[in-house]
């Protein structure tokens, strides 16, 4: 096989032409694993890439630090460009080279919350697990606030829990309790219905928002937590379960860590919170949804590389899938101390790429 067959691209939001971007450590790991395997792996932006002499601006990491350059197109491409306000600016570049016949992309970024929540109500075995969502709309959010005296706001695209707000009706009031599109913490009080449609408008203006129904996945505490299992695709094109962590939030809406909080090992969680019967009860759902979910997604969207699957369980033991990224970060198995999952959890994305050199 020529060099040319062995090289890995991650493809990542640059800024300019200096080595600007995020995840700069885990690039920097796939880069020294990738070279063990004796694939060249790179970091570039979709944005500077020239189709006619079909090279990119590439940053390689060598000799501790990065170095920029010419390379030729990736074979396989590691999509790692996050859904943001600056997206629009790479779409178009992204889909010419997903449209590119000689280049081979290890998955496809999912669609929206929206589009994943509508595949998966297709599961007879998945429905179950699913919370009632709805588009947002003003009368959908006015219906459900009012049936449940409770309801969620959430943005249909985006990540780490900015601009997802809880909705509740109190006595005298109307509470507000979340996180604005900066991911700031607040709560806010309105006292009439006009106000909090006004607020409402404001909040979703621009964007699609969904509504959700509320969950009570808080400890007794009513520190906010979900579970997040990592799955990936392994060097023989398997999807395995890298490792899983509960992460806990401070008391807020969300447990994202970008929020502040931390994170323990499921088992421990468990033990602390549930009963032993309650305990398994609730692994067996868990292990169910990472067994079904990722193979029914992508046979609906085509091919996937991994995915952080966000499974809530309430304070009755009741198991739900809150959301699934096709992007997801790590930091969980840092925070656990997982050694062997936080190794897999970067190792494995060469591996596929690997498999996939041999195989397309």
């Amino acid at each position: 096989m020529t060099r040319r067959r062995k090289t890995m691209g991650i493809m990542a939001m640059v800024k300019r032409d200096e080595p600007r971007f995020i995840e700069k450590k885990y690039y920097q790991k796939l880069t020294e694993i990738g070279r063990k395997q004796g694939i060249r792996v790179f970091v570039f932006s979709p944005r500077q890439a020239d189709f006619v002499r079909r090279q990119v601006v590439g940053f390689e990491y060598r000799d501790g630090r990065w170095r920029r350059k010419w390379l030729p197109f990736p074979t396989v491409v590691y999509d790692r460009c996050f859904i943001n306000s600056s997206y629009r600016h790479y779409k178009p570049f992204i889909e010419r080279l997903q449209n590119d016949p000689k280049v081979i992309f290890m998955g496809r970024g999912l669609f929206g919350k929206w589009q994943v929540h509508q595949i998966l109500l297709q599961s007879p075995q998945l429905v179950p697990y699913l919370p009632e969502t709805l588009p947002y709309s003003m009368q959908s959010f006015l219906n459900l606030l009012k049936r449940d005296g409770t309801t969620i706001l959430k943005p249909a695209t985006g990540t780490h829990g900015a601009g997802v707000i809880r909705i509740d009706i109190c006595k005298k009031y109307y509470s507000i309790v979340g996180r604005n599109h900066r991911n700031q913490s607040f709560v806010k009080q309105i006292k009439t219905l006009a106000g909090i449609k006004r607020f409402v408008r404001r909040f979703t203006m621009g964007r699609m928002f969904l509504v959700q129904s509320y969950l009570s996945l808080h400890t007794p505490a009513g520190d906010p937590y979900d579970v997040r299992v990592l799955v990936q695709k392994n060097g023989a094109g398997k999807w395995v379960t890298t490792g899983s962590a509960v992460r806990i939030g401070r008391s807020n809406i969300t447990s994202n860590l970008h929020g502040g909080g931390n994170a323990v090992t499921l088992h421990a969680f468990l033990t602390r919170y549930f009963t032993e019967e309650k305990r398994t009860t609730i692994e067996q759902q868990i292990d169910e949804i990472v067994r079904l979910l990722p193979p029914f997604l992508e046979e609906h969207h085509g091919r996937l590389t991994e995915l952080g699957i966000d499974i809530g369980i309430d304070t009755k033991g009741k198991v739900w899938i809150i959301e699934v990224n096709s992007k997801p970060g790590r930091s969980v198995f840092r925070l656990t101390n997982d050694r062997a999952a936080r190794i897999r959890s970067v190792t494995l994305p060469v591996k596929y790429a690997q498999y996939l050199m041999k195989i397309v």
